[in-house]
């Protein structure tokens, strides 16, 4: 219900090699998980454990239980690739080990050092050996260095990251501006049920839960996906596609919806405004509504389309708060140098982590209709020009007043996936009662 803010991260994939002592081990962390109530005193570090339905069944789970669960999660990822847009060079075949074949298990360690997170991940590694667990790999990821060489939170295109987050029901956290659901002229939380098993959804019901209750109840599922992104790439297409460094700016912005910084093309249409976007107060209040042709910011922005807001008419616009997502994430690999002159051939992209209580309804409706189909906004074929499965045959359309509009073409593909699963992230008292699953 909280992302963290930890600038340091190891992304652990384990695979059972015992059943009953992975039950064993499985039930016996649950005490060193972090919560919320942990967050409230800020720690050092924060360990959090969940399992793929393949490690739920690894780990001796009753079929009845098995087979509770939502046929999306059951399929898995890889399964549902064309559904969400993973084909050609993000077709699973060409996914890094070990997603290429089987995950049971994610073991998240994150931290304020990177000391802190190596002494924590070299503890686990070793608990491992002994209980039923095998490592399969880890990802090391962490924030990426600013001008200074100062960690910062940025990503590999070179913008700010995190800002946008849901506001949730009971989550302790104050309902920032812009996080939440527009509601008579100011903003409310979106209910706990989006995110947390067993809770009331924006519908006011209580969806079935996975079987039996005791696992079920306050969990949660969290998509993993590993995204690789093609930086030269886009900026060699920014040099190609604008007049100058200062239209170059202003096209990448207009393709995000925010500024380098972080400020939103629906507050700060004209150029970027670093004081805004260090102000949470006011770089999310917005809901495009005086904006609906997207002169200010695209309709087919990147942010916009994570989050239409208020910004889409009829059937679409009234359903946008049934689709956030609760996003957790760090890059991975080193940063490209400003005056790289080609491609250097590194691995470097972003881990994200995608909190829902419904995979098909957020995450999958998110991936398949906001970022790889253009008809939910009147857009046609287009697609999100940063994520989007774009193949170099595709479009951008930048509205201005007076017209024309500016139309870019041949957008190649700045991200392409490189892995990814769909685990189930059960509540403390679930995690505990893994070590008396009948196997």
């Amino acid at each position: 219900m909280r992302p963290y803010r930890f600038p340091f991260a190891h992304y652990h994939l384990l695979n059972v090699s015992d059943a009953a002592k992975a039950r064993r081990w499985f039930g016996g962390v649950a005490g060193r998980c972090t919560t919320v109530a942990n967050l409230d005193a800020p720690p050092p570090l924060a360990f959090n454990v969940a399992l793929s339905w393949q490690g739920l069944s690894a780990i001796g789970t009753p079929e009845p239980s098995l087979s509770s669960f939502p046929q999306e999660f059951q399929q898995g990822m890889a399964a549902r690739a064309d559904r969400l847009g993973d084909v050609g060079d993000s077709a699973p075949a060409r996914w890094d080990a070990p997603f290429d074949k089987r995950v049971h298990a994610l073991v998240v360690v994150s931290a304020m050092t990177a000391a802190d997170r190596d002494a924590a991940s070299t503890a686990l590694l070793s608990d491992l050996r002994d209980n039923g667990l095998v490592a399969a790999s880890t990802i090391d990821a962490k924030l990426l260095p600013g001008p200074d060489g100062k960690l910062v939170p940025i990503e590999h295109f070179g913008y700010r990251d995190g800002i946008t987050q849901p506001a949730i029901e009971g989550s302790g956290e104050p309902a920032l501006p812009g996080a939440g659901i527009p509601d008579a002229g100011g903003w409310r939380a979106l209910k706990a049920g989006e995110f947390v098993l067993g809770q009331p959804d924006e519908t006011g019901a209580v969806p079935d839960l996975p079987t039996p209750a005791t696992l079920g109840a306050n969990g949660s599922f969290v998509v993993l996906r590993k995204l690789h992104q093609h930086v030269w790439a886009f900026r060699d297409f920014l040099r190609r596609s604008a007049t100058d460094e200062a239209d170059a700016a202003l096209v990448a912005a207009k393709m995000m919806g925010r500024w380098r910084s972080g400020a939103p093309l629906a507050l700060a249409a004209a150029q970027d405004d670093p004081a805004l976007a260090a102000d949470p107060t006011r770089n999310n209040d917005f809901t495009y509504l005086d904006d609906l042709r997207g002169t200010s910011c695209p309709v087919g922005a990147h942010v916009r389309r994570l989050n239409p807001r208020s910004g889409l008419t009829g059937p679409n616009g009234a359903s946008v708060h049934r689709h956030r997502l609760l996003r957790q994430g760090l890059p991975y690999g080193s940063h490209l140098p400003a005056d790289a002159a080609a491609d250097d051939g590194a691995e470097r992209g972003a881990i994200m982590l995608l909190v829902n209580a419904d995979i098909a309804r957020q995450f999958e409706f998110v991936q398949k209709v906001w970022i790889n189909d253009g008809d939910f906004a009147g857009l046609g074929n287009d697609k999100d020009p940063m994520i989007g499965g774009n193949d170099g045959s595709g479009f951008f359309t930048i509205p201005r007043v007076p017209p024309p509009r500016r139309r870019l073409k041949e957008l190649p593909a700045f991200v392409s996936t490189r892995g990814g699963e769909y685990f189930f992230l059960p509540g403390i008292a679930a995690l505990r009662s893994l070590a008396d699953t009948a196997s």
